[in-house]
């Protein structure tokens, strides 16, 4: 076994087992969350990288390929095109070019760089989902909240900001 494989194998293994906790453990949220459409995509990028995993596994080149061609799928999606952020769409067209090199790889049978690409895929979508999570949600919270309010440039935006007395 190659040295890259004594180190896929249990990183590819322990992530298949959080994920598969993470859903069974919450199955009313997920059960409210398949209704919306980017969940459903979210889910299906999910079980297209468990193909990938399955296969690294067992070396099966075909559910490689075939994991790697349903992940370029939903990066193709217009349906995953819906929140046109830059920063997203880094991420998805990255995400869509692991899916071509895994498919590249498993039509060579090579399975360490399937690895290395599959663990690339995976960084990928960590970054994407932090980015979302913690990122874009306080942005559009700020959007939402009447309290923010322009930092002021002169002396006199400042002055026109200071609370006056009143007096009766």
């Amino acid at each position: 076994m190659s040295p890259l494989l004594k180190f896929a194998a249990p990183l590819c293994t322990a992530l298949a087992f959080c994920a598969y906790y993470a859903i069974g453990q919450q199955p009313s949220e997920l059960h409210r969350a398949s209704s919306d459409e980017a969940s459903v995509l979210m889910r299906a990028k999910l079980s297209s990288s468990q193909k990938v995993v399955e296969g690294l596994m067992s070396g099966d080149f075909a559910m490689i390929r075939k994991g790697g061609e349903d992940l370029q799928k939903i990066c193709d999606s217009s349906q995953w095109h819906q929140r046109d952020d830059q920063v997203v769409s880094h991420y998805r067209g990255e995400l869509r070019r692991s899916a071509i090199k895994l498919m590249t790889l498993a039509a060579e049978e090579n399975l360490d760089g399937a690895a290395y690409t599959y663990m690339h895929t995976m960084t990928t979508c960590i970054n994407c989902h932090q980015y979302s999570r913690d990122v874009l949600r306080i942005a559009d919270r700020s959007i939402q909240s009447p309290q923010v309010v322009p930092i002021p440039v002169t002396e006199q935006e400042n002055a026109a900001r200071q609370p006056r007395s009143i007096y009766r």
